[in-house]
């Protein structure tokens, strides 16, 4: 050391020494460096627990009841609120239940002092990397998140929640600590600890419990929502096991004893008078994305003290049960209806059909139903084409027409054996033809088809997994993209399908279906929620225009024609499936939009409805269509009469070669008008690019055996009248097309309804049927559907 240098206290950069050496720390540096440390932290520390006090209870466990309302956030709906709350002393629960919890839940529960420092680390470094995924902590804990806490997943309530354990293990005996745990814990059935689970699930006194029933309720304390037990008790199963393993480990029974544990007998729930009608399923449904939407769990709910404002709409609702309950009478085993209505421009569900009560079926055929969509899948292929440079005027083959992809061959069919030739795909969508839209899928790609389809609102096809557990509820069965597909082999959902029109009816403006308006909680109802109405256009406005276009042509000349006794504009499209298993009608007008489903299932599998209600068929073009307007005309009385769009210019881009475009027939001379047109030419007139034509079938479809001898005395009058009856633009009523009125019961004909408050019956439609699948489950090959 140099003379006159003085070293500093920590002799760092280290005197002495030359070169990089001299920055290396010390021993000594290492020492008084560590020690520093240990004393902030210590320090830290004993301020952290000096300033944090044992809090109030928090809201949710002094259980103040959360609300729904209808959307004018004024009429009740329902309540979400604690069944039952019964707290019992440490004596009044029995040893095997104590021995459960503590094997499941903490098994050094009696050692250590109410925290678990790995569990907390793991939990830190869950926080800071966005992955924390619960768990770790001891009973002390979860008591106290439960009770005092909440669930938040954040580094300020971790550490509030290690203090205040601490200090809850200081002032309370460990008996009294597993007590209040088990007096406060969520066990699903809004039952709130375990003197009141015991009752639900074994109409039993937590202090007689046995074994076998304490560790199925310790193997729900992780997961109380994950299923019932009476109806599910697989969810539970690798849980229950490592329940009874773990006592088993701890000492707490013999490997004899474990060896004669078997999973309960659970009786079935309670049901709630309260919940009856569709008021159980609205319940329902809004409960579950509550949980989902706020990120809490059930007890929160239960006891958080929310007002959750819904979309539902009290008088539409009743409409829609109106509506449905309008269907005639003695229906056959099993029918299932569905009925779905959805605002366009903000997603919120108006209205809904869950089934005739939520108490004898809580199964939501609205939401969680499936059936196969039939031809309501076909304008997910018509916007894939006119996305991609196809035309109304583009021409597809109308006859039985054997198409080949990747190495299969595919020879789908129209209705009735119909044969239509050439025909434009305007006329493809009015008459539902088949073997058109086969073409047009295999020219645009079914993969685009299936792009389109979720893109409006269809959720993803179901992973094998979903398929397995049956958790089918957010996912399509099928939705895959091979050739057929267009043709609605696909099982989707009601609510998903009104989503998907309702994305059409906002002119490619997607909203994310929703029952939640919003949310406050407490007295100051502060808001804690509010749904995303602002959507997101996933299509071109002008390919949209063009949709609905095409779409409204259904209507005006198609087997949608009773839907004309809206009085306003509409557009829509029926659909009806293989062996007539389900039918629907999915349509809209620019304020709403709705789905109707019919199907039948009986003991888990979807059968044919067979003849009802007068008819030999339910086709879409029927019941579905009629409830669809009867629900639509009461829902939209008193609103604004809005028109649809004007069609625009369509994307310009390369469209894909077309295989199977058919070669178009010789033009017809035609004699020149008195003004010295040539009646459609540079003379002027009529514009092919914004009118399509609409084409006639060679052949007429052929009718149902109850129908057949009626349309053979009218037959040759209809097709007269048919052609009398082409408007301006070239397309037909609708009449004489496959699936229009002659095909009905009586085999009459009568003119589309005119716009008039006393509608006239509906024509008799017999909406037909898809190509179902074969045995790989691929390629359809039934007569088709020309609904």
């Amino acid at each position: 050391m140099a003379k006159g240098q003085t070293k500093n206290i920590l002799n760092y950069p280290r005197t002495g020494v030359s070169g990089w050496t001299r920055f290396l720390p010390s021993i000594r540096l290492l020492v008084v460096g560590g020690l520093s440390v240990i004393i902030a932290l210590c320090v830290l520390f004993s301020i952290g627990y000096a300033v944090t006090d044992v809090p109030e209870p928090n809201i949710e466990a002094t259980g103040q009841t959360s609300t729904i309302y209808y959307n004018d956030g004024k009429t009740p709906i329902g309540q979400y609120k604690v069944q039952d709350r019964k707290s019992v002393p440490i004596e009044e629960i029995s040893e095997p239940m104590q021995k459960a919890a503590i094997a499941a839940e903490d098994t050094s529960f009696y050692e250590n002092r109410g925290i678990s420092i790995t569990g907390i680390s793991r939990a830190v470094l869950g926080v800071v990397t966005n992955q924390y995924a619960g768990g770790g902590s001891t009973i002390t804990q979860q008591y106290v998140k439960n009770f005092y806490l909440t669930n938040e997943h954040s580094m300020d309530r971790k550490v509030k929640e290690m203090f205040i354990s601490l200090k809850i293990d200081q002032q309370q005996s460990k008996d009294e600590i597993l007590a209040n745990y088990l007096n406060t814990i969520y066990l699903g059935r809004r039952s709130y600890g375990i003197e009141v689970a015991s009752q639900n699930y074994f109409d039993k006194s937590a202090k007689d419990l046995n074994v076998s029933e304490s560790a199925l309720l310790a193997a729900m304390i992780q997961r109380p929502g994950a299923a019932d037990p009476a109806d599910n008790p697989e969810a539970y199963e690798a849980r229950f096991d490592y329940v009874v393993k773990s006592m088993t480990d701890e000492g707490f029974i013999t490997e004899e004893q474990a060896a004669k544990v078997e999973m309960p007998e659970v009786q079935e729930a309670n049901k709630e008078e309260s919940l009856k009608g569709q008021t159980g399923y609205m319940w329902e449904y809004v409960r579950r994305e509550a949980l989902r939407k706020l990120d809490i769990t059930e007890a929160q709910l239960d006891r958080g003290g929310y007002n959750i404002t819904t979309t539902f709409d009290k008088d539409r609702m009743k409409e829609a049960e109106k509506a449905i309950k309008d269907l005639p009478p003695d229906q056959p085993e099993g029918l299932q209806a569905g009925l779905v209505s959805i605002d366009p421009n903000s997603g919120g569900i108006e209205a809904f059909y869950g089934g005739k009560n939520y108490l004898d079926q809580a199964f939501n055929v609205s939401t969680q139903g499936h059936a196969q969509a039939g031809s309501t899948f076909k304008p997910f292929a018509l916007v894939a084409g006119l996305e991609n440079g196809v035309r109304l005027t583009d021409r597809y083959p109308g006859s039985p027409t054997t198409f080949n992809s990747e190495g299969i061959s595919w020879t789908p069919h129209n209705y009735g054996g119909a044969s239509y030739g050439p025909v434009t795909l305007l006329k493809a969508t009015e008459s539902s033809i088949n073997t058109a839209y086969a073409a047009l899928n295999i020219q645009v790609g079914p993969e685009k088809t299936v792009d389109v389809a979720q893109r409006a609102g269809l959720s993803g096809n179901c992973t094998e997994m979903q398929m397995e557990t049956g958790d089918t509820r957010n996912c399509t069965i099928g939705l895959t993209p091979n050739m057929s597909n267009v043709l609605g082999t696909a099982s989707v959902k009601v609510v998903d399908m009104a989503n998907a029109y309702a994305t059409f009816a906002s002119n490619g403006v997607k909203h994310d279906a929703h029952s939640i308006k919003k949310v406050t909680q407490g007295e100051d109802d502060e808001e804690v929620y509010k749904s995303e109405t602002k959507g997101n256009r996933v299509f071109d406005k002008a390919v949209m225009a063009e949709t609905t276009y095409a779409l409204t042509h259904v209507i005006t000349g198609g087997s949608g024609g009773y839907a004309q006794n809206l009085g306003r504009p509409a557009a829509g499209k029926t659909g009806t499936t293989t062996d007539n298993k389900a039918a629907w009608f999915s349509g809209y007008t620019p304020n709403l939009a709705t789905s109707v489903v019919l199907y039948r299932e009986v003991d888990g599998k979807q059968k044919s409805i067979g003849a009802y209600g007068g008819r030999s068929s339910v086709t879409g073009g029927s019941f579905p269509v009629e409830v669809w307007t009867e629900y639509m005309k009461a829902a939209l009385e008193g609103t604004k009469v809005e028109q649809f769009p004007e069609r625009g210019e369509l994307p310009d881009k390369p469209k894909p070669e077309n295989t199977n475009e058919p070669v178009a027939p010789e033009p017809e001379p035609k004699a020149p008008r008195e003004d010295g047109s040539d009646n459609g030419g540079d003379g002027g007139g009529d514009d092919s690019e914004d009118k399509a034509p609409v084409d006639e079938p060679s052949d007429e479809p052929t009718d149902d055996e109850d129908n057949g001898k009626d349309n053979e005395k009218d037959g040759s009058k209809d097709s007269k009248d048919s052609k009398d009856s082409k408007d301006s633009d070239g397309s037909n009523d609708g009449r004489e097309d496959n699936g229009s009125s002659d095909d009905g019961a009586n085999g009459d004909n009568p003119e589309p309804p005119p716009e008039t408050n006393d509608p006239e019956p509906p024509p008799e439609t017999n909406d037909p049927e898809p190509p179902g699948d074969n045995e790989d489950g691929i390629l359809g090959g039934s007569d088709g559907d020309a609904d």
